[in-house]
């Protein structure tokens, strides 16, 4: 045993942000604590095993580029302007320009930090499926390239993604349910993307509009510049796996889902070694 931190220090330890360690450690099973007596007394954590843990989430944690951010933010764009709607689950209420199209990239860059952690990780190269179709396309891998030419893969891949605070891979019941948007495995990805990516990348023309207002002067240094954005891959579970659900922890949903914790998915290497000889 290493040595036992306090939860605060395992907070600091990790660096999350609080907010994050608790649904991991409470919700997730990312990471659990030294046992306690009847269940009781202070939070321990044994700051080995949070360094395995740590280890393990920076390895399968991509980095996605301004390219990579180009090619989600014009397929977020194409679906916009095709006039898709896309509806908060559960209500009839649409989502406002902002919030769809950061929805969208944030899916699309999920699969994107896949196939750059496969071809990273294990030298597998697959194709993505950019296009736009007028129905939901259930399989997110379409190809996979071995000695120059691409091959259909042997089994469905749905790549979903979440906030990197969230617990828990939560699929909609007609995911699951429909036969034709059923997938076999799940992958599972925690895109971190700021709120204000667009602000980021219109920051010049931004300021060309506001740099002769009076209040510009207040807020013209703290204007964030574009940076690379991360995307952690937090693992894969057969559809079996998934667990049918009315609520998970903190929120109530309106009709069934299928979920599974996070931390309980398959990510250690011989995991992902496993699914890419079923691919």
């Amino acid at each position: 045993m290493d040595k036992i931190l306090t939860k605060k220090e395992a907070v600091q330890f990790l660096g999350l942000e609080e907010k994050t360690f608790e649904n991991y450690f409470q919700n997730a099973d990312e990471f659990k604590c030294l046992e306690r007596r009847n269940g009781r007394g202070r939070y321990l954590f044994d700051q080995r095993e949070l360094r395995k843990w740590q280890e393990s989430y920076k390895w399968r944690t991509i980095e996605l580029t301004f390219d990579d951010y180009a090619l989600c933010l014009d397929f977020a764009l194409a679906q916009h302007f095709r006039g898709y709607v896309l509806s908060d689950w559960g209500t009839a209420r649409q989502r406002e320009f902002g919030q769809k199209i950061t929805n969208w990239i944030k899916g699309q860059f999920a699969e994107v930090a896949v196939k750059k952690f496969f071809k990273k990780e294990f030298n597998v190269n697959i194709e993505l499926d950019f296009r736009i179709y007028e129905e939901i396309v259930p399989q997110d891998i379409i190809g996979i390239i071995e000695n120059g030419r691409k091959r259909e893969p042997k089994i469905g891949i749905g790549i979903k993604s979440s906030k990197p605070k969230s617990a828990y891979l939560v699929l909609g019941e007609n995911e699951i349910t429909i036969p034709g948007r059923k997938s076999d495995v799940y992958i599972f990805c925690r895109p971190d993307i700021p709120d204000d990516h667009l602000l980021r990348i219109t920051k010049e023309r931004i300021i060309e509009v506001v740099k002769s207002q009076s209040h510009y002067p207040k807020y013209k240094d703290e204007m964030p510049s574009f940076e690379n954005m991360f995307c952690e891959i937090a693992g894969w579970c057969n559809a079996g796996e998934l667990e049918k659900v009315k609520s998970i922890p903190g929120q109530e949903f309106t009709g069934i889902r299928f979920v599974k914790k996070s931390g309980r998915l398959r990510k250690n290497r011989e995991d992902w070694q496993e699914l890419l000889k079923r691919l």
